[in-house]
């Protein structure tokens, strides 16, 4: 049996990925088209001299796909070739599969597949190492459409059904099918037709099961209103039902009544005047024997009340005795049970003096250790709190720092080094003791490296403290994984440059009004940094660990360095984290102000936001406005 073209091509699309066969045949620009492209190229070099590379990066895609609309490829690919540059230095892996996709399926469209298929890698590469379950089986399926096309077809088949099985273990009915499908052509292609007829009937086996279960939700939705009409009506019918018993409850009490009394006026009606007098001797009769009866049942009753008041007397002389000898019995028991009290007492004053003695022991214990850490946190902040001051370099600057315990796992530091200065905001593992161990190993390396020797550029201090943290923490041979994120910069007055290298930690910066935030290296110093980076040289072949970044420095200037403390703090009506994307409005909002009024403006919604809520850790923010 033929299977019809036009249905694998509409799930391939289903699927986000289609490949769909273009005409070679270049279509000449209109004058919108035209204007568009040289609106395009001006914001792409606007955005390029201010260093607004994703935003430039954005102007490049748009370029390219307005090219690749009317089959210019060449000029498609430059563009696309440009943004995928871009996007490698910023290390935006999800970027980078997109536009991977678009060069695949613009060779695709010229014809040449071999080039298609090796984008397609790339792009899948990318989408396993992330984990998209859907991007993998979409870029798998792209790929078998490739090699159907190479004639490779039993490749084409391994790609489709491992396609199938993470369909599988998604319970993706929909995916399922595409997949059925597509193997159903290929194996037509492959002149196996009893494959393709097999995968033919599962195909479409799923879609009808899929398209079935459209048709059945729709059914049980209107079946669900159909029967829920029918319960308020039913409901309604049984209110009206009880009130009409209740009204016929009270009718036929009411004509009961009635009736009784209709029948005992009837009786009286029919008793004669004879009956009447017959009657009033019989009651003459019965008085006269109800008193002579009265007459003998007084006398019984005064018997009766004297052997009672009799009776009583014994009684109580009896309860009297009981009583007696059973308080004596009582008391003896009393004193056995305060013989034991008494030994219990004794007991439990030993195990009080013993918890008093275990208490003042743990007091002091804890006493001795608070003294200590009380110590360590007077030595952590001569650390940290050095002269001159940060402002002493920069006068307009502040830093907002904020322990969570009494020492801190993020700590500030700065160092002039002839014509420049240096800053770094350093958030390390954990919090309290532990982190200040690591903040005073941290401090030091920094001081090694950059004040003893003298080195300034950003991204060689990052690559050095990770080494030296490694080496430090014996890593390479230990379960040890701890580390810390930096975001480091240096002002070089003389040229009136800033360079900035991050590990796991950003830069944001503010120019007239527009914020860009340079999110630097997706891994930090020490720990699992290693490991990412190489993953990262396997997808992009860069071999840099730590990039710097250059930006001229201009008035109106400001830039901002931080650890996660205060986005990541529980609070607000919803009891929620900040979160990044607030916490960088805070920053745009307030930065006009003097420093030293932005640091105020921050603590002050800091606490508004935290309320009752416990810090969640430790917090540092550095700010300078040029």
């Amino acid at each position: 049996m033929k299977i019809n073209k036009t249905l694998i091509l509409i799930f391939i699309f289903f699927i986000y990925s289609g490949i769909i066969s273009a005409q070679t045949q270049k279509f000449h620009l209109s004058r919108q088209d035209s204007a568009n492209l040289t609106a395009l190229k001006q914001k792409a070099e606007e955005y390029k001299n201010k260093k607004f590379f994703k935003q430039e990066s954005d102007c490049y895609n748009k370029i390219a796909t307005l090219w690749w609309e009317h089959n210019y490829f060449e000029n498609a690919v430059n563009y696309f070739n440009k943004s995928l540059a871009i996007n490698d230095r910023l290390a935006n892996e999800n970027a980078i599969a997109m536009i991977n996709s678009n060069l695949a399926l613009i060779y695709a469209d010229k014809g040449d597949y071999e080039k298609s298929l090796e984008y397609f890698k790339k792009t899948l590469t990318i989408r396993t190492i992330r984990k998209e379950k859907v991007g993998i089986i979409a870029a798998r399926i792209n790929m078998s459409v490739v090699l159907n096309n190479l004639k490779r077809y039993d490749e084409s088949i391994n790609h489709l059904k491992k396609a199938l099985d993470l369909a599988r273990e998604m319970n993706d009915p929909v995916q399922m099918r595409s997949c059925y499908g597509m193997l159903s052509e290929t194996y037509e292609k492959a002149g196996d037709t009893k494959n393709s007829m097999y995968y033919f009937g599962l195909y479409r086996d799923f879609n009808e099961l899929v398209e079935g279960k459209k048709v059945k939700k729709a059914y049980e939705y209107a079946k669900e209103q159909e029967l829920q009409k029918k319960l308020a009506e039913k409901e309604n019918e049984i209110k009206e039902l009880e009130l009409i018993k209740k009204n016929y409850e009270l009718i036929t009490t009411g004509k009961k009544l009635k009736k009784t009394e209709s029948e005992n006026l009837s009786l009286l009606d029919t008793i004669s005047e004879k009956e009447l007098k017959i009657r009033y001797i019989e009651n003459e009769k019965k008085l006269e024997e109800i008193k002579n009866k009265q007459i003998v049942l007084k006398s019984k009753l005064l018997i009766r009340n004297i052997i009672l008041v009799s009776s009583i007397i014994l009684l109580i002389l009896f309860i009297v005795v009981f009583f007696y000898i059973q308080k004596q019995k009582a008391n003896k028991i009393l004193k056995v049970k305060n013989a034991e009290i008494s030994q219990k007492n004794e007991e439990i004053q030993v195990q009080k003096n013993n918890i008093e003695k275990l208490l003042k022991e743990t007091t002091e214990a804890h006493e001795s250790i608070k003294k200590s850490i009380d110590y360590a946190a007077f030595i952590q902040n001569a650390m940290i709190n050095k002269t001159p001051k940060l402002s002493d370099f920069l006068p307009n600057s502040f830093i907002l720092y904020k322990p969570k315990d009494i020492v801190s796992g993020d700590f500030y530091w700065y160092s002039k080094v002839d014509d420049k200065i240096v800053v770094a905001a350093v958030d390390c593992t954990g919090h309290g003791v532990p982190g200040a161990f690591l903040t005073v190993l941290g401090n030091n390396l920094l001081n090694q490296i950059v004040s003893v020797s003298k080195i300034t550029d950003p991204g060689e201090i990052l690559l050095r403290m990770h080494h030296s943290v490694t080496d430090a923490l014996n890593q390479k041979s230990s379960n040890n994984k701890d580390g810390m994120d930096i975001a480091l910069c240096t002002v070089d007055t003389k040229t009136n440059k800033l360079y900035f290298a991050g590990a796991n930690n950003p830069l944001v910066m503010i120019v007239d009004d527009e914020m860009q935030i340079i999110k630097g290296n997706k891994y930090g110093i020490g720990g699992f940094a290693l490991m990412l980076h190489n993953k990262r040289t396997e997808i992009s072949g860069t071999t840099k660990m730590y990039d710097t970044y250059e930006f001229d420095i201009e008035q109106n200037y400001d830039i901002y360095i931080f650890s996660d403390g205060f986005q990541d703090q529980i609070g607000g009506n919803r009891l929620k984290k900040l979160g990044s994307k607030k916490f960088f409005e805070l920053l745009k909002s307030n930065h006009h102000l003097r420093p030293d009024l932005q640091k105020k403006q921050l603590i002050n919604f800091y606490k508004e936001w935290k309320g009752a809520n416990e810090q969640v850790d430790d917090i540092v923010i550095i700010g300078i406005k040029f």
